[in-house]
């Protein structure tokens, strides 16, 4: 197998990977090289693979354990699967908004992998910041500010839930995961840097501070991690896999593709220790 090539995307994150098959079992030095890309970019491309589901599924396992959507769970899914995204006439694109996926569970995602199956002719990127650099770029005064605030998680208004399943499932997903609460400033277990751990989709208040003021300092980090600077984009080829650290990122899915075809194949991992 040729050797890797790193070719990074942007000042802040990202990074293309070639050199690698993924419908190959990797080797052990492989793996290692790949983690520590990882971790050092936060996002990794795989141009033109040749994968399946179960290459995927092999492939993200490598990165943290299976991970069951507390949605999948209250329908009675017990093991962990490659799902299909597909936008459509028929159904349209929810995730054109920052968010980190499922951060509302009490052991949210660490690590996310998409598949580029259906790639619409314009249209469909997606766009990741870094709250890791967005939280060293932020002023020493509000660093002190938030270190060790806590913010409240909940599922949201479910809008994309209610058109998808159906009300009464998105209300059991409520009761069943009514929120949780997460560190606003955390330092990542791989790396020892720190990052910010709240998002427009799912963070609902900051614990302890009176509502406006906690809408104001909430208000006040989203904007400055939707700073172009922290960010990067990726235009989508059939065959391109993305792999993300959820923790230390957000994504949107661009949805100016709508009404065209956009068939993604995703799986995410949870582990303690990645």
């Amino acid at each position: 197998m040729a050797e890797l090539d790193i070719k990074r995307l942007t000042g802040t994150l990202g990074a293309i990977v070639t050199g690698v098959d993924l419908s190959q079992q990797l080797a052990p030095s492989i793996v290692g090289a790949l983690k520590h890309e990882f971790f050092k970019h936060l996002v990794l491309f795989f141009p033109d693979q040749k994968i399946d589901d179960a290459d995927q599924y092999r492939f993200v396992n490598l990165f943290g354990d299976p991970y069951i959507h507390p949605l999948a769970r209250l329908m009675g899914m017990t093991e962990a699967r490659v799902e299909r995204i597909v936008d459509s006439s028929e159904s349209r694109p929810f995730q054109d908004r920052w968010h980190t996926d499922v951060s509302f569970d009490t052991s949210p995602p660490t690590a996310g992998t998409l598949r580029a199956i259906e790639i619409p002719v314009v249209g469909g990127d997606t766009l990741w910041a870094s709250t890791r650099d967005a939280y060293d770029a932020l002023p020493s005064a509000l660093r002190e500010r938030i270190n060790g605030m806590r913010a409240i998680h909940d599922s949201g208004a479910g809008e994309a839930f209610i058109e998808k399943i159906g009300r009464e499932l998105t209300e059991k997903l409520r009761e069943a995961y009514p929120g949780t609460e997460h560190e606003i400033v955390q330092r990542h277990p791989v790396t020892g840097r720190r990052h910010l751990y709240v998002n427009r989709q799912f963070t609902r208040r900051i614990v302890g501070l009176d509502p406006n003021d906690s809408e104001d300092l909430l208000e006040t980090l989203y904007r400055h991690i939707e700073n172009p600077n922290l960010q990067l984009r990726h235009r989508w080829t059939e065959g391109d896999v993305g792999l993300w650290d959820e923790r230390a990122t957000w994504h949107f899915a661009v949805a100016d593709h709508y009404p065209q075809r956009r068939e993604m194949a995703r799986m995410i991992v949870s582990s303690a220790g990645l």
